[in-house]
Protein backbone atom coordinates (compact mmCIF):
# COMPACT_ATOMS: atom_id res chain seq x y z
CA UNK A 1 0.00 0.00 0.00
CA UNK A 2 1.12 3.56 -0.56
CA UNK A 3 1.00 6.22 2.15
CA UNK A 4 -2.31 7.49 0.75
CA UNK A 5 -4.10 4.17 0.91
CA UNK A 6 -3.75 3.08 -2.74
CA UNK A 7 -1.87 -0.04 -3.79
CA UNK A 8 0.78 0.30 -6.46
CA UNK A 9 -1.26 -2.03 -8.64
CA UNK A 10 -4.39 0.10 -8.36
CA UNK A 11 -2.44 3.24 -9.23
CA UNK A 12 -1.06 1.55 -12.32
CA UNK A 13 -4.58 0.65 -13.40
CA UNK A 14 -5.74 4.24 -12.80
CA UNK A 15 -2.82 5.64 -14.75
CA UNK A 16 -3.60 3.39 -17.70
CA UNK A 17 -7.27 4.45 -17.59
CA UNK A 18 -6.44 8.17 -17.86
CA UNK A 19 -6.34 9.50 -21.41
CA UNK A 20 -3.10 11.19 -22.44
CA UNK A 21 -2.95 15.02 -22.44
CA UNK A 22 -3.32 15.18 -26.21
CA UNK A 23 -6.61 13.26 -25.93
CA UNK A 24 -8.16 15.70 -23.46
CA UNK A 25 -10.22 18.56 -24.88
CA UNK A 26 -8.50 21.89 -24.29
CA UNK A 27 -5.20 20.27 -23.27
CA UNK A 28 -3.21 20.04 -26.48
CA UNK A 29 0.15 20.72 -24.79
CA UNK A 30 1.92 17.37 -24.69
CA UNK A 31 3.94 18.29 -21.61
CA UNK A 32 1.00 19.13 -19.35
CA UNK A 33 0.90 17.00 -16.19
CA UNK A 34 -2.09 15.07 -14.91
CA UNK A 35 -2.13 17.34 -11.87
CA UNK A 36 -2.38 20.43 -14.10
CA UNK A 37 -5.16 18.80 -16.11
CA UNK A 38 -7.05 18.30 -12.84
CA UNK A 39 -6.39 21.87 -11.69
CA UNK A 40 -7.57 23.27 -15.03
CA UNK A 41 -10.77 21.27 -14.81
CA UNK A 42 -11.29 22.25 -11.16
CA UNK A 43 -10.83 25.93 -12.00
CA UNK A 44 -13.51 25.65 -14.67
CA UNK A 45 -16.04 23.81 -12.50
CA UNK A 46 -15.44 25.95 -9.39
CA UNK A 47 -15.60 29.09 -11.53
CA UNK A 48 -18.92 28.04 -13.04
CA UNK A 49 -20.64 26.63 -9.95
CA UNK A 50 -18.77 27.97 -6.91
CA UNK A 51 -17.36 25.79 -4.15
CA UNK A 52 -20.70 24.50 -2.89
CA UNK A 53 -22.10 23.78 -6.34
CA UNK A 54 -19.06 21.86 -7.62
CA UNK A 55 -18.51 18.14 -7.09
CA UNK A 56 -15.40 16.00 -7.28
CA UNK A 57 -17.24 13.66 -9.66
CA UNK A 58 -17.93 16.51 -12.08
CA UNK A 59 -14.35 17.75 -11.86
CA UNK A 60 -13.00 14.24 -12.55
CA UNK A 61 -15.32 13.94 -15.55
CA UNK A 62 -14.22 17.33 -16.90
CA UNK A 63 -10.54 16.38 -16.45
CA UNK A 64 -11.05 12.97 -18.05
CA UNK A 65 -9.58 11.11 -15.08
CA UNK A 66 -10.90 8.51 -12.69
CA UNK A 67 -12.27 10.06 -9.51
CA UNK A 68 -9.98 7.85 -7.40
CA UNK A 69 -6.98 9.47 -9.09
CA UNK A 70 -8.44 12.88 -8.26
CA UNK A 71 -8.50 11.92 -4.58
CA UNK A 72 -4.97 10.57 -4.80
CA UNK A 73 -3.63 13.98 -5.83
CA UNK A 74 -6.01 16.04 -3.63
CA UNK A 75 -7.43 14.51 -0.47
CA UNK A 76 -10.78 16.31 -0.69
CA UNK A 77 -12.67 19.10 -2.45
CA UNK A 78 -11.43 21.81 -0.11
CA UNK A 79 -7.80 20.85 -0.71
CA UNK A 80 -8.38 20.95 -4.47
CA UNK A 81 -10.13 24.33 -4.22
CA UNK A 82 -7.18 25.81 -2.34
CA UNK A 83 -4.70 24.24 -4.77
CA UNK A 84 -6.31 26.13 -7.66
CA UNK A 85 -5.61 29.43 -5.88
CA UNK A 86 -2.14 28.36 -4.77
CA UNK A 87 -1.04 27.59 -8.33
CA UNK A 88 -2.14 30.97 -9.69
CA UNK A 89 -1.14 33.07 -6.68
CA UNK A 90 2.37 31.59 -6.50
CA UNK A 91 3.10 32.52 -10.11
CA UNK A 92 1.58 36.00 -9.81
CA UNK A 93 3.42 36.75 -6.56
CA UNK A 94 6.74 35.62 -8.02
CA UNK A 95 6.48 37.81 -11.13
CA UNK A 96 5.42 40.88 -9.16
CA UNK A 97 8.07 40.40 -6.50
CA UNK A 98 10.79 40.18 -9.13
CA UNK A 99 9.56 43.34 -10.85
CA UNK A 100 9.47 45.30 -7.58
CA UNK A 101 12.93 44.06 -6.59
CA UNK A 102 14.27 45.23 -9.94
CA UNK A 103 12.65 48.65 -9.47
CA UNK A 104 14.07 49.26 -6.02
CA UNK A 105 17.51 47.91 -6.85
CA UNK A 106 17.90 50.33 -9.76
CA UNK A 107 19.49 52.99 -7.53
CA UNK A 108 17.15 55.77 -8.64
CA UNK A 109 13.99 57.30 -7.23
CA UNK A 110 10.93 55.16 -7.90
CA UNK A 111 7.57 56.79 -8.65
CA UNK A 112 4.25 55.48 -7.38
CA UNK A 113 3.21 55.00 -11.03
CA UNK A 114 5.98 52.45 -11.48
CA UNK A 115 4.82 50.45 -8.47
CA UNK A 116 1.26 50.54 -9.79
CA UNK A 117 2.37 49.38 -13.24
CA UNK A 118 3.63 46.23 -11.55
CA UNK A 119 0.47 45.83 -9.46
CA UNK A 120 -1.72 46.30 -12.52
CA UNK A 121 0.05 43.94 -14.88
CA UNK A 122 -2.61 42.05 -16.79
CA UNK A 123 -3.31 38.45 -15.87
CA UNK A 124 -2.32 37.47 -19.39
CA UNK A 125 1.18 38.90 -18.81
CA UNK A 126 1.42 37.55 -15.28
CA UNK A 127 0.31 34.02 -16.11
CA UNK A 128 1.26 33.77 -19.76
CA UNK A 129 -2.23 32.71 -20.83
CA UNK A 130 -4.95 34.11 -23.02
CA UNK A 131 -7.61 36.27 -21.37
CA UNK A 132 -10.43 33.86 -22.18
CA UNK A 133 -8.70 31.00 -20.39
CA UNK A 134 -8.59 32.99 -17.14
CA UNK A 135 -12.25 33.91 -16.77
CA UNK A 136 -12.95 31.09 -14.31
CA UNK A 137 -10.02 32.08 -12.10
CA UNK A 138 -11.22 35.70 -12.11
CA UNK A 139 -14.66 34.54 -10.98
CA UNK A 140 -13.17 32.43 -8.19
CA UNK A 141 -10.93 35.28 -7.05
CA UNK A 142 -13.80 37.76 -7.01
CA UNK A 143 -15.80 35.39 -4.82
CA UNK A 144 -13.15 34.85 -2.13
CA UNK A 145 -12.15 38.53 -2.17
CA UNK A 146 -15.54 39.70 -0.91
CA UNK A 147 -16.77 36.63 1.00
CA UNK A 148 -16.52 36.77 4.81
CA UNK A 149 -16.56 32.98 5.36
CA UNK A 150 -13.66 31.25 7.07
CA UNK A 151 -12.48 29.39 3.97
CA UNK A 152 -12.25 32.55 1.85
CA UNK A 153 -10.48 34.44 4.63
CA UNK A 154 -7.94 31.62 4.99
CA UNK A 155 -7.25 31.58 1.24
CA UNK A 156 -6.77 35.35 1.11
CA UNK A 157 -4.52 35.31 4.16
CA UNK A 158 -2.34 32.44 2.94
CA UNK A 159 -2.02 33.18 -0.77
CA UNK A 160 -2.71 36.89 -1.29
CA UNK A 161 -1.94 38.83 1.89
CA UNK A 162 1.85 38.36 1.55
CA UNK A 163 1.75 40.14 -1.83
CA UNK A 164 -0.56 42.82 -0.41
CA UNK A 165 1.86 43.53 2.43
CA UNK A 166 4.72 43.84 -0.06
CA UNK A 167 2.85 46.45 -2.10
CA UNK A 168 1.69 48.37 0.97
CA UNK A 169 5.32 48.63 2.04
CA UNK A 170 6.26 49.74 -1.50
CA UNK A 171 3.61 52.48 -1.43
CA UNK A 172 5.05 53.85 1.80
CA UNK A 173 8.60 53.55 0.55
CA UNK A 174 7.96 55.84 -2.43
CA UNK A 175 5.59 58.12 -0.48
CA UNK A 176 7.04 58.37 3.05
CA UNK A 177 4.24 60.68 4.27
CA UNK A 178 1.61 58.04 3.51
CA UNK A 179 0.26 56.61 6.76
CA UNK A 180 -0.07 52.87 7.30
CA UNK A 181 -3.85 53.15 7.34
CA UNK A 182 -3.81 55.24 4.20
CA UNK A 183 -1.54 52.73 2.46
CA UNK A 184 -3.75 49.78 3.39
CA UNK A 185 -6.91 51.45 2.07
CA UNK A 186 -5.07 52.70 -1.01
CA UNK A 187 -4.09 49.11 -1.77
CA UNK A 188 -7.60 47.76 -1.24
CA UNK A 189 -9.17 50.51 -3.36
CA UNK A 190 -6.59 49.82 -6.06
CA UNK A 191 -7.43 46.11 -6.03
CA UNK A 192 -11.12 46.94 -6.39
CA UNK A 193 -10.38 49.04 -9.46
CA UNK A 194 -8.15 46.30 -10.87
CA UNK A 195 -10.90 43.70 -10.46
CA UNK A 196 -13.06 45.78 -12.79
CA UNK A 197 -10.24 45.80 -15.35
CA UNK A 198 -9.90 42.02 -15.06
CA UNK A 199 -13.65 41.39 -15.24
CA UNK A 200 -14.78 39.36 -18.27
CA UNK A 201 -18.41 40.53 -17.89
CA UNK A 202 -18.10 43.32 -20.54
CA UNK A 203 -20.16 45.63 -18.34
CA UNK A 204 -17.98 48.55 -19.47
CA UNK A 205 -18.92 47.75 -23.05
CA UNK A 206 -22.61 47.70 -22.21
CA UNK A 207 -22.21 51.11 -20.58
CA UNK A 208 -20.58 52.58 -23.67
CA UNK A 209 -16.82 51.91 -23.41
CA UNK A 210 -14.82 50.75 -26.40
CA UNK A 211 -13.67 47.20 -27.05
CA UNK A 212 -9.90 47.66 -26.61
CA UNK A 213 -8.91 45.32 -23.72
CA UNK A 214 -5.84 47.44 -22.99
CA UNK A 215 -7.80 50.60 -22.19
CA UNK A 216 -8.64 49.83 -18.55
CA UNK A 217 -5.01 49.02 -17.78
CA UNK A 218 -3.84 52.29 -19.33
CA UNK A 219 -6.36 54.24 -17.24
CA UNK A 220 -5.75 52.41 -13.98
CA UNK A 221 -2.29 53.78 -13.23
CA UNK A 222 -3.00 57.54 -13.50
CA UNK A 223 -6.41 57.11 -11.84
CA UNK A 224 -5.12 55.24 -8.79
CA UNK A 225 -1.87 57.24 -8.55
CA UNK A 226 -3.87 60.46 -8.22
CA UNK A 227 -5.98 58.90 -5.48
CA UNK A 228 -2.95 57.65 -3.54
CA UNK A 229 -1.25 61.05 -3.73
CA UNK A 230 -4.41 62.69 -2.40
CA UNK A 231 -4.55 60.09 0.38
CA UNK A 232 -0.91 60.86 1.16
CA UNK A 233 -1.69 64.58 1.42
CA UNK A 234 -4.56 63.82 3.80
CA UNK A 235 -2.27 61.60 5.89
CA UNK A 236 0.00 64.60 6.47
CA UNK A 237 -2.80 66.65 8.01
CA UNK A 238 -3.45 66.66 11.79
CA UNK A 239 -5.41 63.64 12.97
CA UNK A 240 -9.06 63.75 12.07
CA UNK A 241 -8.80 66.76 9.78
CA UNK A 242 -9.50 66.89 6.08
CA UNK A 243 -8.76 69.53 3.54
CA UNK A 244 -11.45 72.14 3.34
CA UNK A 245 -13.28 72.27 0.05
CA UNK A 246 -12.56 75.40 -1.97
CA UNK A 247 -15.23 78.05 -1.48
CA UNK A 248 -17.92 78.11 -4.07
CA UNK A 249 -18.24 81.29 -6.09
CA UNK A 250 -21.06 83.50 -4.87
CA UNK A 251 -24.22 83.21 -6.89
CA UNK A 252 -25.22 86.38 -8.58
CA UNK A 253 -28.67 87.56 -7.64
CA UNK A 254 -30.92 87.98 -10.58
CA UNK A 255 -32.77 91.30 -10.48
CA UNK A 256 -36.06 91.11 -12.22
CA UNK A 257 -36.93 94.21 -14.15
CA UNK A 258 -40.17 95.88 -13.10
CA UNK A 259 -43.22 95.38 -15.19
Amino acid sequence: MTSRGFSLGSLAVLARSVPGPAELPGHEEAAISTQDVILNAAEKIFGEHGFDGASMREIAHCAGVAQALLHYHFRNKEALYEAVFERRATTIRGVRRQRLDELFSSGRAVAIEEVLETLFMSLEDLLGEQRGNLRYYVQMLAEVTVSPDERSSRIMKQFYDPSAEHFIAAFRRVLPDLSMEGAVWAYLFAIGARMQAHSPSDRAGRLGAGSDPGTPYRLLVPFVAAGIRTTCALSALPNGQTRAAPPRPARRRQVRSPG
